[in-house]
């Protein structure tokens, strides 16, 4: 990836995470956080992957959830990003952050 791409991936994360708070009224995205995303070379589509802390809460409704909001994100990252071409959105999930807090709860509970 290059230096270009990493900049604008960085920058399209950072304002997703923005407009997700604070715009975004949806509560099948509510505790959602991006863990990274990936910009194409020609910069036509970022994939954005996420996940959630809470276990109860199934990834297919988020993923529901955020497919229905991208026309919206996308506006909204078009009107703060200097780019000429905002891409696409690809939302998929990653549940590694998940799996991880759930390994540190069972360490806890060995501990104890």
């Amino acid at each position: 990836m290059t230096r270009r791409q990493e900049k604008v991936a960085s920058l399209i994360m950072r304002e997703l995470s923005d407009i997700l708070n604070r715009k975004v009224s949806d509560p099948r995205v509510r505790g959602v956080h991006f863990v990274s995303v990936d910009v194409s070379p020609d910069f036509h589509l970022a994939r954005v992957t996420f996940s959630t802390l809470e276990s109860d809460r199934d990834p297919e409704l988020v993923q529901k959830g955020l497919d229905s909001a991208k026309p919206f994100l996308r506006r909204e990252l078009k009107k703060v990003l200097q780019l000429r071409i905002v891409p696409e959105l690809a939302f998929s999930f990653d549940p590694s952050i998940r799996h991880g807090d759930q390994i540190l709860n069972l360490l806890k509970k060995l501990q104890d």
